[in-house]
């Protein structure tokens, strides 16, 4: 496995620093860099979306629709449609751009899950099937959540001068294990408030109010999210497709300047 990771990595950008650079500098870069901002608070956005989602589904088959069965497939809907997406990656990034993809997808999944929100149905299997279009919708985004980072380190370069890709990548991984965590104590702390009684000894029948209560917590959350999300991705992240071609034609004709440089040494 070793030799296979090792011959087909490619290692596309080569970078040696003479002398470290201060975390002064580093840290004002960070808040430079509202690419990244903007990408950690979406990121956070939809995380707490995922694992809010993923707990409230439990709930809400158990309670509301009282099948167990269509429980397991509505969690794989849940985090596993994504794979669905993964050979069109490529595609959908070339032809309109990560940005542009994310914001249609995002509003997409919004409507959808808006959409059961209001239909309020008691039917199983029409939860499922839109259950099924509105996580395709969430998951463009993180499908693409890491070719985005690309992006923002790029982008990070050409506003500074100096390639991070670790500290990007760790700010934005921080900041997603800080949304897991405040969306499982998040989780039941809203179940608390619609006066969910907890059955874990077995024989709690929730009541009507709370069930639906449980319905409209399940298709509330993940429409206003997935809404908000977009929104903010449209409005306030910079990094178009046009930007993004414009970064990196910038860094490609500054690493093929340095390169002739050292040539010439």
């Amino acid at each position: 496995m070793l030799p296979l990771n090792y011959n087909l990595t490619t290692e596309r950008v080569r970078t040696e620093k003479s002398e470290p650079v201060p975390l002064g500098k580093v840290v004002k870069g960070m808040f430079e860099n509202r690419a990244l901002l903007i990408l950690v608070l979406v990121d956070i956005i939809l995380v707490i979306n995922q694992n809010l989602s993923g707990t409230l589904i439990s709930y809400l088959f158990n309670d509301y629709f009282q099948n167990k069965t269509a429980m397991s497939i509505a969690l794989i809907f849940n985090f596993a449609t994504v794979l669905l997406l993964a050979p069109f990656s490529n595609w959908m990034t070339r032809k309109f751009g990560r940005k542009e993809c994310s914001i249609a997808a995002l509003i997409f999944g919004a409507i959808i899950y808006g959409a059961l929100m209001l239909i309020h149905t008691h039917s199983a299997g029409v939860y499922l099937v839109m259950l099924f279009f509105g996580s395709l919708g969430a998951g463009v985004f993180n499908l693409m959540v890491w070719a985005f980072i690309t992006d923002v380190i790029d982008n990070h370069e050409v506003i500074t001068g100096v390639r991070e890709d670790g500290i990007v990548y760790g700010v934005n991984s921080f900041a997603r294990k800080v949304a897991q965590a405040i969306a499982g104590g998040f989780g039941g702390f809203m179940l608390t408030i619609i006066g969910y009684v907890s059955s874990t000894s077995g024989g709690v029948q929730q009541s009507t109010q709370v069930v639906d209560r449980i319905y409209n917590l399940a298709t509330g959350v993940p429409t206003t999210c997935l809404l908000l999300a977009a929104l903010v991705l449209l409005f306030f992240y910079p990094l178009s497709k046009k930007r993004v071609q414009e970064n990196a034609a910038k860094l490609a004709k500054i690493h093929n300047e340095n390169a002739e440089e050292e040539a010439k040494d």
